[in-house]
């Protein structure tokens, strides 16, 4: 459900097509996504002090949920009385709600880990990763088809998406309701200046250095990610073509099952070298592939790694971090991701100054250096031999 509602809303399709409808101005849609993404991963480190003190996390879930619901509700009644008329009105509302998803976003993305932590036993967290990747891609993908025709209506268009995705956070939110959740220990709050200096000392203990560093230099997958169908055009590729790559993608979330069903049976550690090695296949496919067969191979690969990322990296942090710090240690996962949001705006200039190749290499070049700190990273022996 929260995939629909994401579809509905996206980020990368729907709302800059939305911004541009009510601005024209590319600078527009560029600033406010990424202030969206960056905030969202600042956000989340104040946000784990009052998740890690509460007894029941769910409870930050539902906020964040209505949050966001709350606010399309009000953005669809704006966009259907006032885009037309007022559309700076519309604009300056949606600059306060994107602030608000970010804050949303934050508390919410601290507080999911810890609830799947504790509901999900170690020996399905890799299933459950990948059955949620490839049931949401397939949700996301039936959506965007059947969304097509509310595209070319605006406002009308937009009203009806956002309404659909206020219905579709609702569903969602019985899912996560229905989760069940023991109470944790009673502890109190500790001061914003205590919990930033324990997440400081957490965030330098060796093996969260080191899985940060593996996450930071994962994070430049996003350099090129933009830019391979762009490639593939320019390469010759026609454009109707372009739609089976976007099945390859969809039908190759189906392999994050299989890499799930490893991490279960040989531990997290397992799930993140098969990602670092296909991750790394990438850009290494774009440039030596050709033609659509090259294209969809390199597709194919980002659509298991693209979630696939994620889902690994957010299985292995669970596998070694004490319940008592699962928030924090996302909230420093989450802001070290941060960069991200960078990453394809810094990608398009150099692509724009030395070309596609460069970004891909470049892109390669960052994840094998992350492949070589995964190596590093010591497997979760305590889990394999609960196993045995």
């Amino acid at each position: 459900m929260l995939q629909i509602a994401t579809a509905l809303t996206s980020p990368s399709t729907v709302l800059p097509a939305f911004i541009a409808h009510l601005t024209g101005s590319s600078v527009a849609v560029g600033g406010v996504l990424s202030a969206l993404a960056l905030g969202a991963a600042l956000a989340g480190l104040p946000a784990s002090s009052w998740v890690e003190a509460a007894r029941r996390k769910k409870v930050f879930l539902y906020i964040a949920i209505w949050t966001r619901a709350g606010a399309y509700a009000v953005l669809a009644y704006l966009t259907a009385h006032y885009a037309l008329r007022e559309p700076s009105l519309v604009y300056t509302s949606l600059i306060v709600f994107l602030g608000l998803f970010a804050l949303a976003g934050g508390l919410g993305g601290v507080a999911y880990l810890p609830v799947i932590g504790k509901a999900i036993p170690p020996r399905l967290r890799g299933r459950f990763f990948g059955w949620r990747s490839l049931l949401g891609a397939l949700f996301a993908a039936v959506v965007g088809l059947a969304s097509r025709p509310l595209w070319g209506s605006f406002p009308a268009g937009y009203v009806v998406a956002f309404c659909f995705a206020v219905i579709a956070l609702m569903v969602g939110f019985l899912g996560f309701w229905l989760i069940p959740e023991e109470p944790g220990e009673p502890r109190p709050r500790a001061p914003m200046k205590t919990h930033l200096e324990g997440a400081w000392r957490l965030a330098r203990t060796p093996r969260m250095r080191g899985f940060l560093l593996a996450y930071l230099l994962t994070g430049l997958y996003y350099l090129a990610l933009p830019f391979y169908v762009v490639a593939a055009r320019e390469h010759g590729l026609p454009a109707a073509f372009i739609g089976y790559l976007v099945a390859a993608q969809a039908l190759a979330e189906g392999l994050n099952l299989w890499i799930g069903r490893r991490m279960d049976m040989h531990g997290s550690h397992v799930g993140l070298l098969y990602v670092g090695i296909l991750a790394l296949a990438v850009p290494l496919s774009a440039l030596l592939g050709t033609g659509l067969a090259g294209a969809v191979a390199t597709f194919v690969l980002v659509g298991v790694t693209l979630s696939g990322i994620e889902n690994v990296y957010g299985a292995y942090l669970l596998s070694f971090v004490r319940p008592a710090e699962a928030a924090t240690a996302t909230a420093l996962m989450a802001l070290t991701g941060a960069p991200r949001a960078l990453w394809p705006l810094i990608g398009g200039l150099i692509a724009a100054k030395i070309g596609y190749a460069a970004v891909f290499a470049l892109t390669a070049a960052g994840l094998a250096a992350a492949l070589f700190f995964v190596l590093r990273l010591p497997p979760d022996r305590s889990y394999l031999g609960e196993l045995d």
